[in-house]
């Protein structure tokens, strides 16, 4: 019973279940970085205002002027839940699987969560070597928040496993850490063009728990689940531009390559390639206009790539064994992203802005909603507003920003029991806070 339900939920659903990928609908990429940017919504690869602008176009130190640092935390809380619905007993495939119906919201089970809030910190420094060169360097995290949906009783399970949790075995969920180190170099070569170009190196840290039950389909049955933290250390690059079509406009350029990840060997025979879980690439282009000497309008465009990466790419629906090149992954596309953001200065003191961002496409068809159970990556419209505040001598600076994402929902069906429904939804809220400081 248990191998012939297993090789059934292995034609239909990904087990790959890695939550923590940043924010869902965009995969593992935060909505920008450092508070500034954040308040536009990730908008900005033309427009840079601090530090950690490196990490989004590394071209743009050499606009800022002199020297300066910053650090802040990104704190996060979110709700992930799964419903689903009752199973009338019709239309159940043969050998079908039929989940466990109700109402089951996640839980925080991570060491870095103080009371279901996540931080997340960045940091950043720079400074002007002369007049056509800058140098600098910026550390900044992806991901942050782990899921964890916690045990219980569950009789639709097949009698030889524990019976217990969404797929037999437990508590079952995953966390992922992804840091960024990049140090920077930034060169005028004319008074309209500047590029920039930052080395990364990459850590990476994977847990995931619950997923014994597809052990007996795994390249490697004792290297799919339960296995503690996976680390991984990588490299990637990232170079950009920025053009100054006149005094109003200018344009940005930025392309991140893969992020090349040494493979998770504790978890070798869940990953595609055997634990392969590299950074996707991506490229982001926009416009700054600026509209007045106090208004700065942004539209940003990212294409993120993860068609390029097996473990992201591959069908749910492939017929390999989980752990091999050809094994189930999240059936995940490419996805492109649209920013707008506002700049307003109030006065030499104060700064406001607010952003928009909206995912172009739905981030998970609705024929897949069971592959991403516990992912919730359902995102798709971010709202964020923040503001600046500088203070003692003009040198330091306060940045607060606020980002929400309002409860998004998508349902789909179980594939194995034709008429179970199953709905995912997620929220969050998250508050930035960092400090500047120029010299």
């Amino acid at each position: 019973m248990l191998i012939k339900c297993i090789c059934f939920i292995n034609r239909y659903c990904l087990t790959l279940l890695i939550s923590s990928f940043g924010y869902g609908g965009m995969g593992s990429y935060l909505n920008g970085y450092g508070a500034t940017n954040r308040a536009l919504s990730g908008a900005g690869v033309a427009f840079a205002e601090d530090s950690m602008v490196m990490a989004i176009n590394p071209a743009g130190i050499i606009d800022l002027k002199g020297g300066g640092w910053v650090i802040g935390s990104v704190f996060l809380s979110s709700k992930q839940v799964a419903y689903t619905d009752k199973f009338s007993g019709e239309n159940k495939s043969d050998g079908g699987f039929v989940f466990a119906p109700g109402r089951r919201e996640a839980e925080p089970d991570s060491p870095g969560e103080i009371d279901g809030i996540f931080p997340i910190v960045y940091a950043a420094m720079h400074s002007q070597l002369d007049k056509r060169n800058a140098i600098g360097i910026v550390l900044y995290g992806n991901g942050g928040v782990n899921i964890n949906y916690k045990a219980f009783d569950n009789q639709n399970c097949p009698s030889n496993t524990p019976q217990s949790g969404y797929f037999c075995f437990g508590d079952l969920g995953s966390d992922i850490v992804q840091i960024f180190i990049s140090p920077t170099w930034s060169h005028e070569i004319n008074q309209n063009l500047s590029i920039g170009i930052s080395p990364e190196l990459i850590y990476q840290s994977i847990e995931i728990n619950g997923f014994e039950m597809f052990s007996p389909i795994s390249s490697r049955p004792n290297k799919i689940s339960n296995n503690g933290h996976s680390e991984s250390f990588g490299y990637g690059v990232k170079i950009g531009g920025t053009l100054k079509i006149n005094n109003k406009l200018t344009a940005g350029l930025t392309m991140q390559s893969k992020g090349y990840m040494q493979k998770h060997k504790e978890y070798s025979g869940l990953l595609a390639e055997h634990g392969d879980l590299d950074v996707a690439s991506y490229l982001q282009y926009g416009i700054a206009w600026k509209m007045s000497p106090l208004l700065t309008f942004l539209v940003d465009y990212q294409r993120i790539y993860f068609s390029n990466i097996n473990s992201y790419a591959n069908s749910g629906q492939s017929s390999g064994r989980y752990g091999d090149g050809d094994g189930p992954g999240f059936g995940w596309g490419d996805l492109s992203v649209i920013k707008l953001g506002i700049h307003y200065r109030v006065n030499k003191e104060l700064s406001l802005r607010a952003g928009y961002s909206d995912v172009h496409r739905e981030p998970i068809n609705k024929e897949e909603v069971l592959n991403n159970i516990i992912t919730t990556a359902v995102f798709d419209q971010r709202y964020n507003m923040g503001g600046s505040w500088i203070f003692f001598n003009k040198t330091n600076t306060l940045d607060l920003t606020i980002n929400y994402v309002p409860s998004q929902k998508v349902r789909g069906s179980n594939p194995f029991s034709g008429d179970q429904y199953i709905t995912l939804s997620n929220e969050l809220f998250t508050i930035d806070i960092g400090w500047r400081k120029t010299f």
